[in-house]
């Protein structure tokens, strides 16, 4: 279990400590670096070497800011990502943003190991993770969809990862299936944030916003501001995708976006229309569950940022559902997460259901459950 210590007078750079035990694949055996890793530079040569002159074989991914090869050096296995549009003038923007995230450790991001500033080079290099990410798991033509469980503890993860960045002024600005990288264990950490930035209250973007349209708030869409609730909108996201197995372009929506598809039936709570079928099929959903998902995911795509929730309510919200409790109060615009008089496990539940009489329907067996929706 991670152990937290905040200190509130610290500045951006000095970061959280955490401690993690799930530091080996059980599958594969990947081996994590440790958490006290200090932030290295590497030569353009050492990392060459590392990835086989950046083979074609190593090749792992492309994003925004560049390809991605995997490698090996001190022991541990390393992907590398090559920086594109790194101009002289950006040199100093790549250094502060390196030294803060450097020492960014928590148990659900992905480590940044080092980075290289050799000539025109600009590389960063962080851990490898072993099952690769989020969207080729939740792929309509993935060989094995992840089971729902697995999907409500991937959730759980990468929440906990982006509060962890939020709680020390970190803005990913990113936050998509692709950047949701698994271990075969299904633990969850949050890649492809070594260019977020540093938050203040509130910034504007300066320079091109990254990322794809489909995750981004509105406010972030129409005038480039950027906070905290940009990336909780981008969350809400990705619980609809968890939910609904759908990418954001699906050509099951009709031409439609996602969100724009899921936002009437979130707010319905019609749960049937949303759920992933490969879910429904293998019989290892759980209704309550997947409400209080769709609930929450409502909420975290508020179009209004005030009235949205912050990560740390979302946390608290995701780890109630994990753990198989029916019943949760989120309140608007609310840190906390108390919970209701009626907060029962799920073996409560089967009992005051089984109690009931067998012409009550699901719905007034679920009334009980009150959730304050700050939907919009």
């Amino acid at each position: 279990m991670s152990h937290t210590h905040i200190n509130n007078h610290e500045e951006h750079h000095q970061i959280v400590e955490q401690t993690s035990e799930k530091s080996v694949c059980s599958m594969c055996y990947n081996k994590r670096p440790k958490l006290d890793w200090t932030k290295k530079e590497f030569t353009y040569a050492e990392l060459y070497a590392a990835t086989q002159g950046f083979s074609a074989k190593n090749f792992l991914s492309e994003g925004g800011f560049g390809s991605v090869y995997k490698g090996e050096i001190l022991g541990y296995k390393i992907a590398v990502k090559q920086c594109i549009h790194a101009s002289h003038k950006q040199e100093k923007e790549f250094k502060s943003e390196v030294d803060a995230l450097s020492t960014a450790r928590h148990e659900n991001i992905v480590m940044l190991l080092g980075s290289c500033s050799e000539g025109n080079h600009r590389l960063l290099v962080y851990e490898y993770v072993c099952n690769g990410s989020l969207d080729q798991h939740l792929s309509q033509y993935s060989r094995k969809p992840l089971c729902w469980q697995d999907r409500v503890k991937v959730a759980n993860g990468a929440a906990k990862g982006l509060l962890y960045l939020h709680q020390n002024n970190i803005i990913h600005r990113d936050i998509k299936p692709n950047n949701i990288l698994l271990t075969h264990d299904y633990e969850a950490m949050l890649g492809d944030f070594g260019l977020a930035k540093i938050a203040s209250e509130e910034l504007s973007c300066s320079i091109e916003c990254p990322g794809n349209l489909a995750y981004w708030a509105p406010e972030y869409a129409a005038y480039g501001k950027v906070s905290n609730k940009t990336d909780v909108y981008s969350f809400g996201v990705v619980l609809v995708e968890l939910i609904t197995g759908m990418r954001t372009t699906d050509k099951r929506l009709g031409g439609k976006g996602l969100v724009g598809w899921a936002r009437p039936l979130l707010k319905e709570g019609n749960c049937q229309k949303l759920v992933d079928g490969r879910i429904m099929d293998s019989h290892g959903h759980d209704c309550h569950q997947i409400f209080w998902m769709s609930r929450l995911a409502g909420n975290c795509l508020n179009k209004d940022p005030q009235k949205r929730l912050d990560m740390n309510t979302v946390v608290k919200a995701l780890i109630h559902i994990e753990e198989g409790c029916s019943s949760c109060i989120v309140e608007k615009d609310s840190s906390t997460l108390p919970m209701s008089d009626y907060s029962k496990s799920k073996d409560d539940m089967r009992e005051r259901d089984s109690s009931e009489s067998n012409g009550a329907s699901s719905k007034s067996r679920t009334a009980y459950c009150y959730y304050k929706s700050s939907e919009n």
